[in-house]
């Protein structure tokens, strides 16, 4: 059995789990207090939990000739549910979390990201469930219309005030463009009427979306988790509808008809590996060679979305928080299921961050310009976060057996809940592995969940069950030095990993 003996970190003073785990060293170095210290700073800064998605990308879109076409060409990828041309049509930020927002007001789903939803039993699982895939599979999104805009100064006098106009320009400025304006789309899906709210940059003479509500729904003091999605159908709004009196045009008829804009499905997985442990070493090697879209590649992203049961999980939480769920939506369409890959897809990307600063503040390299930023660029900080740590040093030295790291991990209540887990990702089977490796001379083992779907494995979470067993903070992606836990004899537990 190995014993932790310096492990404390300032995110491990939570009660331990695992019995195999023993207190801490009374002394500990200044580097460890140090290390502290940076994290403790740096942790302020973080997401309590997964999912956080403001994930930076390079746009495939030229760009549009105005405000209004770049609008259009968001609404006609939502026409043709497809959820990458939506997301193109932005310039260098595009948050899914307000694009799934969006998707549950114009469903009428009800949800309210600030009410939990308690599930006592099974019957008030179905039934919150059987709600939530009526109404997806009732909106045909095939039904939107653009019936026109609405000018913004019509709405709000404040618009076209001379200090807004420069304010805007100034934000455009902050995110690399010359102008930014709004623009109040007027659409109509399955018969009920909307105001969709836009930010729309100016950069290179190309206009792109910016951002779903942004400035102009906050002046008309729409909450965020509104994503400028204004319902119409209201008697408070009935006067809205007179700003655009003939809904019966559709601006959108001279755009790509049904199927034209080709298919949004992409697989990010690389098709799994024969062994949990193969996945893992092949994972290594993709960090050390610092090829982040093949180290995403070992993750299992569409064949976890298409296994995960739904129902089960929320049997199993007890309650449903939208926006706070792992899938916000059972994937029951098209759409709803790539909403829910996109969510997968930043969810692994967050987690890889956590990854690089974890071992940033082990390795006492300043990250904090990176992670600290007011606005975080994931994607910068992936891209910047390999070379200051230099992951090409990575030399993979074997793993080390759960069970030599945790007595609970054998026993058989966690054996229990590994069951019951399995089930809700509807899997074949899952295993942790403690891989071992050294980066820049010192030693570090990763705890990482793995999955098995038809015969063939993936990994599921840098962190996950071993990891928290061992009082590992969820923040840093199961990854401890392996001078914390207090065994002279560590290297005769480390095994080849095949």
């Amino acid at each position: 059995m190995i014993k932790c003996g310096k492990f404390v970190l300032a995110i491990a003073a939570a009660i331990l789990i695992s019995g195999s785990v023993c207190a801490c060293s009374a002394q500990e170095s200044s580097e460890l207090l140090e290390g502290k210290k940076v994290l403790s700073q740096m942790q302020s800064k973080l997401p309590l939990q997964k999912g956080f998605t403001n994930t930076s990308q390079t746009t495939v879109q030229p760009g549009f000739d105005s405000p209004e076409s770049a609008v259009k060409g968001y609404l006609t990828g939502l026409r043709e549910s497809n959820l990458k041309y939506m997301t193109d049509t932005f310039s260098e930020s595009m948050e899914i979390d307000d694009i799934m927002r969006q998707y549950a007001i114009l469903c009428g789903l009800g949800l309210d990201e600030g009410e939990p939803v308690s599930l006592k039993s099974t019957a008030e699982v179905k039934a919150f469930v059987d709600n939530l895939e009526s109404g997806i599979k009732a909106m045909d999104l095939n039904s939107v219309k653009l019936v026109g805009f609405v000018d913004p100064g019509d709405l709000d006098d404040a618009y076209t005030n001379e200090k807004h106009q420069e304010n805007l320009i100034r934000i455009a400025n902050r995110y690399g463009g010359d102008k930014m304006v709004s623009c109040v789309a007027a659409i109509e899906v399955n018969g009920k009427k909307f105001f969709l709210i836009f930010d729309v940059i100016r950069k290179d003479g190309r206009w792109f979306n910016h951002q779903l509500g942004g400035i102009f729904a906050n002046m008309s003091g729409m909450e965020r988790k509104e994503a400028g999605t204004l319902s119409l159908e209201t008697a408070d709004e009935q006067i809205l509808k007179q700003l655009v009196p003939d809904f019966s045009k559709n601006l959108l008829d001279a755009e790509a008809g049904h199927g034209a804009l080709g298919s949004a499905v992409t697989n990010e997985e690389a098709g799994g590996f024969d062994s949990s442990q193969t996945a893992v070493r092949r994972y290594l090697e993709y960090l050390a060679a610092n090829e982040q879209d093949k180290m995403i590649g070992t993750f299992a992203v569409e064949s976890y979305v298409d296994h995960f049961d739904f129902r089960t999980r929320l049997e199993s939480s007890g309650a449903y928080i939208f926006m706070q769920q792992e899938f916000n939506f059972p994937a029951v369409t098209d759409f709803s299921r790539d909403l829910n890959i996109e969510s997968r897809k930043n969810d692994i990307r967050w987690n890889l961050l956590e990854q690089y600063t974890a071992l940033g503040v082990f390795s006492e390299i300043d990250t904090a310009d990176l992670v600290q930023a007011e606005d975080l660029d994931v994607s910068f900080a992936l891209s910047e976060l390999p070379k200051r740590l230099n992951t090409s040093s990575i030399k993979i030295l074997g793993y080390i057996s759960p069970e030599k790291m945790s007595e609970s991990y054998g026993s058989n209540d966690f054996q229990d809940i590994e069951l019951r887990k399995m089930k809700a990702y509807g899997a074949d089977d899952i295993e942790s592995i403690g891989a071992v490796f050294e980066l820049n001379g010192a030693r570090y083992i990763i705890c990482i969940d793995t999955v098995k779907y038809e015969n063939r494995w993936f990994i599921r979470e840098l962190g996950g069950e071993l990891s928290l067993l061992l009082g590992i903070d969820s923040r840093y992606a199961g990854i401890i030095r392996a001078d914390y836990l207090e065994n002279p004899d560590i290297d005769s537990h480390i095994l080849p990993l095949n």
